[in-house]
């Protein structure tokens, strides 16, 4: 699917972390290398010791093997943050680009926002750590058996065989641990939504009295979290009870069995024999983080399950174009559009709005005339068809909505670097500035959560304020006075037309009075939209 900005999205979860796990394996490769010379060198460094002879060279060498791989130890964790914080920022920018783009969805809010904050989190540990970790954990054993080949290859050929035991006991684990994880998820997903819903939902439940029926739910949703935990424990204890006491035991006892029939008929040296029984313990590093961070890969991949039926959500047929500029018209051609398949909301429409043109949508509830502004904003994408438009648009819309903070911090999110000067005169414009400036705070008045703090009207011309900074071309106004009263409405009115001077324009309609002053009315009733009537 193409991004608005005309790029073509990246395939896969890990695109943003694809060179930092490369080179994080690279890392860990190159560390495991210096540490089997490093081995070899010390057992090189006992026989010279013991037959008397000069170490000097050899201390020399072992010591800048040990710092090297010592430095890359250092180095692994800063890169593999780095890769799990690349891979966190481009999911949740892409889950966010979904969401916006797929509104359909029926993912309740804290189902994406539990994939968005804690399933991110465990594919960013994913990508990190264990993805590198797996991979080294297959190269590494076979690069040190090779090392342990330069000295004796029968004894290679005993830790090779040992190498493997780990991963097919995990393998064997993983369906278990698979079940638990997906049950994991989905109740933290239950839970995160539940817990959504009643906070945004809290005088309703209060006003039905209802709020202790809905916390003993949320109990009982938390109690199964927990004990889905404790599974999830158990779990990977059991994984770390396989890689500590029949891996890790079995791989030393093999290593030190391999170096001592080995020394006994003469095959290897003393020192020789002390390095195969070190990278025998070597070897296990790599292994056992797999065993170890078994739970984190397990976590990672069952959310990135999740993650991934967010991001497939069905791309559409057709396109939205958001044109660079200030021409301010707007474009359907042949645009369909349904939530669902089998009720089809727009069918095959095409129209255009010139640069300038004030136009009027009417028609029936469920008619189609929000989603057609919806289209026209870029938060829905047509299925069929196209819709061009050519410049930036501002919507006023029935309920609108501000962020919780200051009306300075909602009025900046339209224009950073507005002035203090700027941003009065956009409120004056609202007419807005005379309250504000009548409460204690002013600009950095808190407006609450969702601008509760402010009235129906007050929350409507802050945000008319905001979109005067924003200065898009094309407004779209959705039945932005539906929710005031008479009195309110005339101020918004007002502010609204001070808005619209000089700007390509589309109402929302149910009421006459609304429709006074376009140049033209649409007609939109069973996804059809009529030719254009001129209202003068």
């Amino acid at each position: 699917m193409a991004s608005r900005d005309g790029s073509v999205e990246a395939p896969g979860l890990y695109v943003a972390g694809r060179q930092g796990i490369q080179k994080a394996v690279l890392v860990l490769v190159a560390r495991a290398l210096l540490t089997a010379v490093a081995a070899v060198l010390f057992g090189r460094f006992f026989d010279l010791v013991v037959a008397g002879l000069s170490v000097a060279t050899v201390t020399w060498w072992l010591a800048a093997f040990l710092v090297s791989a010592a430095g890359l130890g250092w180095a692994w964790p800063l890169l593999a943050d780095h890769t799990r914080n690349a891979v966190e920022s481009d999911l949740r920018g892409r889950i966010l680009d979904r969401v916006v783009a797929n509104p359909k969805s029926t993912s309740r809010a804290g189902e994406v926002t539990n994939r968005a904050t804690e399933g991110v989190a465990a594919v960013g540990a994913l990508a990190g750590r264990f993805i590198p970790q797996l991979i080294g954990g297959v190269v590494i054993p076979l690069m040190i058996c090779g090392v342990v080949a330069t000295i004796d290859v029968p004894s290679a050929l005993i830790l090779l065989v040992t190498a493997p035991a780990v991963p097919l006991l995990l393998r064997g684990m993983e369906k278990r641990f698979i079940s638990v994880t997906e049950r994991f998820n989905a109740t933290a997903d239950r839970l995160t939504s539940q817990f959504l819903d009643g906070v945004q939902g809290m005088k309703t439940l209060r006003s039905l009295d209802a709020s202790a029926d809905y916390g003993r739910e949320l109990e009982t949703e938390s109690r199964q979290l927990r004990d889905e935990t404790m599974a999830l424990l158990r779990v990977n204890q059991l994984a770390l009870l396989v890689v500590d006491s029949l891996f890790t035991m079995g791989t030393v006892v093999a290593a030190g069995a391999a170096a001592s029939w080995r020394l006994q008929g003469d095959a290897v040296t003393v020192g020789e024999a002390v390095a195969i029984i070190l990278l025998g313990v070597a070897l296990i590093e790599p292994i056992s983080q797999i065993g170890r961070f078994f739970y984190v890969g397990a976590i990672g991949r069952a959310a990135a399950r999740d993650i991934e039926g967010t991001l497939a959500a069905s791309d559409s047929e057709g396109s939205f174009e958001m044109r660079a500029g200030t021409e301010g018209w707007v474009d359907f051609d042949d645009v369909s559009f349904a939530y669902e398949p089998s009720r089809p909301v727009l069918r095959s429409v095409s129209f255009r709005v010139e640069s300038g043109e004030t136009v009027g949508l009417v028609g029936p509830s469920g008619a189609g005339k929000s989603t057609i502004a919806a289209l026209v904003s870029g938060l829905l994408e047509p299925d069929q068809g196209e819709v061009r438009v050519g410049g930036r648009v501002a919507v006023v819309s029935q309920r609108p909505f501000l962020f919780h903070g200051t009306l300075r911090e909602n009025l900046l999110l339209a224009d950073p670097s507005a002035s203090e000067d700027q941003l009065w005169k956009a409120l004056e414009t609202a007419e807005l500035a005379g309250l504000v400036r009548g409460r204690q705070g002013g600009l950095d008045l808190e407006v609450g959560e969702r601008g509760l703090q402010l009235s129906g009207g007050e929350a409507q011309r802050l945000t008319i304020a905001r979109l005067i900074l924003a200065d898009a071309p094309i407004v779209v106004l959705d039945e932005p006075t539906s929710n005031v009263d008479i009195e309110t409405e005339s101020r918004v009115r007002r502010a609204l037309d001070r808005l619209m001077v000089g700007r390509t324009v589309l109402v929302i309609a149910h009421r006459k009075s609304t429709l006074a002053g376009v140049d033209r009315v649409l007609r939109v009733s069973g996804g059809i939209v009529s030719p254009g009537v001129t209202t003068q």
